[in-house]
């Protein structure tokens, strides 16, 4: 018995160190790059993009500078969410303030969503053609991964449930 036992728990140590050595392999870009400041996400882009001190400087600028532009937005978007559902409680709501408060909120995300992209190109002049191209290759590897766990419509599919079944407890799935 303990000579059959031996070489299957080497096989599963064994296979266990190359799982993890694999999984620590791979970049984390899976995160927000810039949220947080120093946190982990902003770490791994400097080491994998190789940032000059100069570019750590702007970057930092610049993403504080944004942050308090999304702070605002959604300081906005809060105080029109709490109207718009208070005036849905309201069974004799105006539906021309309701219909105001709407277009309101779109015009609102519709500035966020220009304002992201005018950012991001704003942001990629801080960086050389080869960080940008960098940058691009784990952007590209994020989405597999995520298209791989999550699904094309960003739902877990099959696949994640049974690699997340671990952690939930006992009875959560079945």
């Amino acid at each position: 018995m303990r000579n059959r036992f031996l070489p299957v728990l080497l096989m599963v140590i064994f296979a266990g160190s190359m799982l993890a050595a694999s999984l620590n392999a791979q970049p984390m870009f899976g995160r927000r790059m810039m949220g947080g400041g120093m946190g982990a996400g902003y770490q791994l882009l400097k080491d994998a993009l190789k940032l000059t001190p100069e570019q750590e400087k702007k970057l930092e600028e610049f993403r504080k500078a944004r942050l308090e532009e999304a702070r605002a937005h959604q300081e906005k978007m809060a105080k029109l969410r709490d109207e718009f559902r208070k005036l849905m409680e309201d069974p004799k709501a105006d539906e021309k303030k309701v219909n105001s408060l709407i277009d309101e909120m779109s015009r609102l995300r519709a500035e966020r969503m220009k304002a992201m992209f005018k950012n991001r190109k704003e942001w990629e002049k801080i960086l050389t053609p080869e960080q940008l191209q960098k940058l691009e290759e784990y952007r590209k590897d994020f989405r597999l991964r995520r298209e791989l766990l999550m699904g094309p419509r960003g739902r877990m599919g099959a696949g994640a449930m049974r690699l997340m079944r671990h952690r939930m407890p006992m009875g959560w799935w079945w």
